[in-house]
């Protein structure tokens, strides 16, 4: 499910900002220079509370990233990324994403710009959002069925054409 937020809401960005370059998944905001603006996706941690004897509840956080350069000044930084923020805002306040979780509730926006960003034109600032969904606990077939895991290889590759150079299914052995 996490992996679903995080595609969705690139999605519904990439599809609805126009005049934003990129929207991905990332680990965090890049330091390498980019056609900017870029905004970049993450979910960070969670909580868990206890609902039922098989079930229990993940409110986690997810973090929109977004880039804007202006060499001119740092007010006039402020004026480019301020439109991205308040559009990304109101496209994902109270959005569940055609997924089963609660509505996408904003708790923070924050400027998280570096010396060295600001340095380069750059400015950063941060939504965190908050959602949750229910995880539901698997018995022991459901259990065996997640015991083989698949996995593809990357050499290193010069044209870094994403398509794995080799495959291996796991099967793990219950202890």
């Amino acid at each position: 499910m996490l992996t679903d937020i995080e595609e969705n809401i690139v999605k519904r960005l990439n599809d609805k900002l126009t005049d934003v370059s990129r929207v991905s998944i990332d680990k965090a905001h890049s330091a390498v220079n980019l056609k900017l603006p870029v905004v970049n996706v993450i979910v960070g941690g969670g909580e868990f509370t206890h609902v039922t004897s098989s079930q229990f509840k993940l409110k986690t956080q997810v973090f929109v990233i977004a880039t804007f350069q202006n060499l001119r000044s740092e007010a006039d930084r402020r004026k480019g990324v301020y439109p991205v923020l308040l559009a990304m805002l109101a496209l994902l306040i109270n959005n569940k994403l055609g997924l089963k979780i609660d509505a996408l509730k904003p708790k923070r926006l924050d400027n998280i710009t570096e010396e060295k960003e600001a340095d380069e034109g750059k400015i950063v600032f941060q939504i965190e959002f908050e959602t949750g969904f229910i995880i539901d606990v698997l018995s022991d077939e459901a259990i065996t069925d997640l015991l083989r895991v698949g996995l593809n290889y990357y050499l290193q590759d010069p044209a870094d054409d994403k398509v794995a150079d080799a495959s291996d299914t796991v099967t793990l052995s219950q202890t």
